[in-house]
């Protein structure tokens, strides 16, 4: 059952149909941290992996989305959410984020630059307003999630793409790609 991204009232249609596991519904369709989730669903505390965190300026579509001119200087940040087990780390939520330099939060702009916190505990931890918008859900290959995943590459992932707004303005495109590993069955 690929599906290519839809709101998330279509995926609610189409779950009905098809066999979603709950803590995955749960999960892509949820408004809160994703980290607060996995903390709540897995009763572990969630670790952060930077893959790459880097300058980038953005244009097109995504200064479109982003509501920004197009050459706005952002960062690109790209991470894994892990926990640790017996058998060692799992990985669980592999996320990309774009985040506006000019629509960041000094504060926040400086705990991403430590590369230590995941976005939504950096959120949490400073008790900053926030909500999402745009909400869009699939079920899609990512090769390279499935490579660093040792999975056929075309494997499908559920995954979910969303804006972030922070105090009222939006602040970053968000898509995570949650891993088949990650259900009801796996606690």
């Amino acid at each position: 059952m690929k599906q290519d991204w839809q709101s998330i009232s279509a995926c609610w249609s189409n779950w009905k149909t098809h066999s979603v596991d709950p803590v995955l519904r749960l999960l892509l369709s949820s408004d809160g941290t994703t980290v607060r989730s996995l903390n709540a669903l897995l009763l572990r505390p969630v670790s952060l992996e930077v893959m790459g965190q880097q300058s980038c300026l953005v244009s097109g579509q995504l200064a479109s989305q982003l509501g920004v001119p197009e050459g706005e200087k952002a960062i690109e940040r790209s991470v894994w959410l892990n926990i640790e087990k017996e058998s060692g780390t799992e990985k669980l939520i592999y996320a990309v984020s774009t985040l506006p330099v000019s629509k960041l939060n000094p504060d926040v702009y400086q705990a991403l630059q430590l590369r230590e916190k995941p976005l939504g505990r950096i959120i949490e931890t400073q008790s900053i307003p926030t909500f999402r918008d745009q909400l869009e859900v699939a079920y899609l290959p990512f090769e390279a999630v499935a490579a660093t995943l040792a999975l056929k590459e075309d494997t499908l992932f559920w995954a979910r793409r969303y804006r972030l707004l922070i105090s009222g303005q939006v602040s970053a495109l968000i898509c995570e790609v949650f891993s088949p590993r990650l259900s009801s069955q796996s606690f």
